[in-house]
């Protein structure tokens, strides 16, 4: 399968960078995989009556907070690392 990929992709991309593109991929596939299991345990617990209302808002809005944080520290990192200087 590699040698199929080399004879399409420019010569500038190696198999290391293949690697390093898969390997990302599948780190974020577990990534993925993680967060909508903690999402289905909320939602059973939810659905089973065993998590009060209060606390299940306070983890809806602790998760909102921290993608939202998340996307702040995002963006000044991705211009960082686009920057010429280094």
């Amino acid at each position: 399968m590699i040698g199929a990929l080399e004879k399409r992709l420019p010569p500038e991309v190696t198999k290391t960078t293949l690697y390093h593109v898969v390997r990302l991929g599948l780190r974020l596939y577990v990534a993925s995989l993680l967060i909508a299991g903690a999402y289905s345990v909320l939602w059973i617990a939810d659905v089973a009556g065993l998590v009060p209302e209060a606390l299940l808002s306070a983890i809806w809005i602790a998760i909102a907070v921290m993608g939202s944080l998340f996307l702040v520290l995002l963006i000044p990192l991705f211009y960082a690392s686009r920057s010429s200087r280094r």
